[in-house]
């Protein structure tokens, strides 16, 4: 369908708009200005509508880049470099020896020669489903009554009756690490085990998950604490659902902990009580809902995301407003590029250059008094949030950006994106437990099945397990 052009009306003929009063001809070139303008914001506007419409219809990578990057690195290590291969095993369990055959298969003939041989390692992956049979036998004290039972070390449970059989904690760890570590759906999971040798139930898998959390429950709690003692704390959120409501999955992270937190809204409130003691530095993004955060803790702002809106801000200026924004995105892109060097350049030099930096801040945005309203509103932001801005440059703890917190919600998204989020109030805690616990042994460098099957091994099931 053809796009329907919208045009300016004629001016009236010459003796009709002489006999025009002066005030109505300028009032009439007034709206002529007016309505032409309008008319090119429409017309931009259509522009993007059609783009959006055209994008949205695009089913294959609706993220990708937008420009090609030029001049893009050769793809592996850079020359001069050593060869490297891979490492060759300590151990090896099973010695195979390939004969020389006793026909050749290109003519046919029985005399074959002997002339050396050579040797290859292959590594592989085996998986067997274990069977195991506890016989427990129990008894009671002759002194007191009290009655005592056995315990395996392989144990992980006392139950009884028709509960006595379940899934081994090895098998719940690789289910555990697949749903909220990969983002598989259970069903899936279920057919990853079966493909193992495990066949399993997708209810048995959710609720043994749910079990499990409850004993993760203790850990997760000494893990708050962990995430408190941080120095530096980066935090964000992200859109999430639980039984079709719509609320909002918030994460929590310092260098070596993180903690998932699912409420109802985006409000500063849901994580204000959590962390009103908190005494380091809070790593956040320009949203609004961090402001009132700001007010009572050490709040850095991110560079990146400020240099976003900027960019946006630029692009929507016209004339002599671009000078705002333009100047405002250099700064900021220096200031990024200095923290990003800040490891590999001397204290003194990295001073000077955050010190001239600090002074062209105040020198420029400090005393700026833009007449374009929309300028006018982000020099009053950044001026009000200086040391936040500034934080970075003055504090070697604190980087210039909030990629951190980004990283940390990207398996949230994963399982958003290809499982869905969470069905019931239940769910969304146990999601909250085993999400924050499987992500921060990744951060410690913790083998997170291990740490698992200790978990579910322990004989106090209220006990936490420690997390290195």
């Amino acid at each position: 369908m053809a796009r329907e052009k919208y045009e300016l009306p004629p001016r009236p003929s010459g003796e009709v708009w002489e006999s025009t009063p002066p005030e109505v001809r300028d009032a009439y070139e007034g709206l002529e200005k007016l309505v032409g303008k309008l008319l090119g914001a429409v017309s931009e506007l259509r522009g993007s509508l059609e783009q959006l419409q055209r994008e949205k219809k695009r089913q294959a990578t609706p993220f990708r880049r937008k420009k090609r990057v030029q001049n893009r690195k050769k793809p592996g290590r850079k020359g001069g470099h050593s060869q490297e291969r891979r490492t060759e095993p300590e151990r090896v369990d099973d010695e195979l020896d390939a004969s020389t055959p006793t026909q050749c298969p290109c003519c046919g003939g029985s005399e074959i020669q002997e002339r050396g041989c050579y040797e290859q390692i292959q590594e592989d992956l085996v998986t067997k489903p274990v069977t195991r049979r506890f016989t427990i036998h129990h008894g009671v004290c002759q002194d007191c009554g009290h009655e005592v039972e056995g315990r395996h070390p392989f144990q992980t449970s006392t139950a009884r009756g028709a509960a006595a059989q379940h899934i081994g904690p090895w098998a719940l760890a690789v289910a555990a690490k697949l749903h909220y570590g990969q983002g598989v759906p259970f069903d899936k999971v279920r057919e990853h085990l079966a493909d193992m040798g495990l066949k399993v139930s997708t209810s048995t898998l959710v609720r043994a998950m749910e079990r499990v959390a409850l004993r993760g429950a203790a850990s997760f709690q000494t893990l708050l604490a962990d995430v408190l003692s941080q120095q530096v704390l980066h935090i964000d959120e992200t859109g999430w659902s639980v039984d079709g409501t719509p609320c909002w999955l918030w994460v929590i992270s310092g260098a070596d902990a993180t903690i998932y937190f699912v409420r109802e809204t985006r409000g500063s409130c849901e994580v204000e009580d959590f962390l009103k003691d908190f005494a380091g530095v809070l790593v956040t993004d320009g949203a609004k809902a961090y402001d009132k955060l700001g007010k009572t803790l050490t709040r850095a702002l991110c560079l990146l995301h400020l240099r976003r809106n900027v960019r946006a801000l630029e692009a929507n200026q016209t004339g002599g407003a671009v000078c705002v924004p333009r100047a405002l995105d250099r700064w900021l892109t220096r200031a990024i590029d200095l923290v990003s060097r800040r490891a590999t350049l001397e204290p003194d030099a990295f001073a000077l250059e955050s010190s001239e930096l600090q002074r062209s801040f105040d020198d420029v945005f400090a005393r700026c008094q833009p007449t374009n309203e929309a300028n006018a509103s982000m020099i009053e932001r950044i001026v009000k949030w200086q040391d936040a801005i500034l934080r970075c440059l003055r504090d070697d703890r604190v980087p210039a950006t909030n990629n951190h917190a980004e990283r940390q919600v990207r398996p949230a998204v994963v399982l958003r994106k290809r499982g869905g989020c969470n069905r019931s109030q239940r769910g969304a805690q146990t999601f909250e437990i085993l999400t924050s616990l499987l992500v921060s042994a990744r951060q410690r460098g913790v083998d997170f099945i291990d740490w698992f099957v200790q978990l579910m091994r322990q004989p106090d099931p209220r006990a936490a397990a420690p997390l290195r």
